[in-house]
């Protein structure tokens, strides 16, 4: 997990890291169990944390006049999207064969609970975010704000350390 070695920097700045996962409790658990996390996790199973900061989950529609990013998108229009998340494929892949090959890799397999998830929120965007003592967000990233061929792209360590070193 990037936050990890990203969390381990901006401590030593003073600045503490929370991720927020959109899964049950008891699935986080399970899942960190096996993937220990070095970075404070919250679990919001309904995704309310997200919506609150504005993070989009895109809907697929079928109608392409109707699909406006990040807010809804064609199922085409998604599959067209070539991602390679943590570059460890050996190509960049559609996001539903890039989720199974590194599910596969990492001796992953999706329960029902998992199914679950993927269907309540499995367009749900990621966002990171600098919030200052008195809860004002002073910096944000949202995947895939602008375009849909930004999926799985996150800022860098560096470019979170500047934002945080700027305020």
């Amino acid at each position: 997990m990037q936050l990890g070695t990203t969390q381990e920097k901006l401590k030593a700045m003073g600045v503490e890291t929370v991720a927020v996962v959109n899964t049950p409790l008891t699935r986080a658990r399970l899942y960190f169990k096996y993937r220990p996390a070095r970075v404070l996790l919250a679990a919001d199973s309904e995704a309310a944390t997200h919506r609150a900061f504005g993070v989009p989950a895109g809907v697929i529609v079928e109608d392409e006049s109707a699909a406006s990013w990040p807010q809804s998108v064609t199922i085409g229009q998604f599959l067209a999207v070539k991602i390679n998340p943590t570059g460890e494929l050996p190509a960049p892949q559609n996001p539903f064969a890039a989720m199974e090959a590194l599910n596969k890799q990492e001796g992953f397999e999706l329960t029902e609970t998992d199914q679950q998830i993927a269907a309540a929120h499995g367009t749900q965007m990621a966002g990171h975010f600098l919030i200052d003592r008195e809860g004002i967000i002073r910096w944000g990233h949202i995947e895939a704000g602008e375009r849909i061929e930004d999926l799985s792209q996150f800022p860098s360590d560096e470019e979170i350390l500047r934002a945080a070193r700027s305020l």
